[in-house]
């Protein structure tokens, strides 16, 4: 199976600055008491073997995720609703910009475009498994095929880009970060159980 071709939909939540400005103006408070807010400071992962790709903040955070492997992912054709495919992966619902770290030490593999996907790293683990991070806001900064990457270390931001052939494309849905996981085998993988435990170690 390509690692480019797998099936994958969905995905917005407001980041904090907007809600906070929003306080501001019903508080009658002015722009130069927003610029004394203190930018958001987000908790440095807890080290190991694999750590949770989406972090987290100290102020605010909102991270919602279900066990939606191999749900039915539908799109518009036409003027008609038909489903394109299946989940292969789980979707983290997060605020945009939020940082995307690395689940596991690797080796970049994949970064850049496509057309599902948007902006997407794919990295390869030492045991031949290959992890898929979908629907970044931007092309990670300072990645590119060949980079070694550590477990905790940040290798994109939340986002919504794809459906798209233009490179930038976004907003067809929520932010969110699809994680899929490739085994050695080429079988794709269901991530939740994992994430579940490495969410739960997270919030500790």
């Amino acid at each position: 199976m390509s690692r480019t071709r797998f099936v994958l939909r969905s995905g917005r939540a407001r980041s904090a600055l907007p809600i906070a400005l929003a306080c501001l103006s019903i508080t009658g408070a002015t722009i130069t008491d927003a610029q004394e807010i203190a930018p958001v400071r987000y908790r440095a992962p807890e080290r190991g073997a694999e750590v949770f790709p989406v972090a987290r903040s100290d102020w605010y955070s909102v991270i919602n995720f279900s066990n939606d492997w191999h749900a039915p992912r539908m799109r518009k054709l036409n003027g008609a609703w038909e489903q394109v495919g299946i989940h292969e992966g789980n979707d983290i619902f997060a605020e945009p910009t939020t940082p995307v770290r690395s689940v596991t030490d690797g080796v970049v593999e994949r970064v850049g475009w496509l057309f599902y996907s948007g902006w997407r790293v794919g990295v390869t683990d030492a045991q031949g498994r290959y992890w898929f991070y979908a629907h970044l806001s931007e092309n990670s900064p300072g990645l590119f095929v060949g980079a070694r990457v550590e477990a905790g270390d940040r290798i994109g931001s939340v986002g919504n880009t794809g459906y798209g052939l233009r490179p930038g494309h976004r907003d067809e849905f929520v932010a969110h970060l699809h994680i899929g996981i490739q085994e050695a085998n080429g079988e794709w993988a269901n991530p939740y159980p994992l994430m579940k435990r490495l969410y739960r170690n997270a919030r500790r």
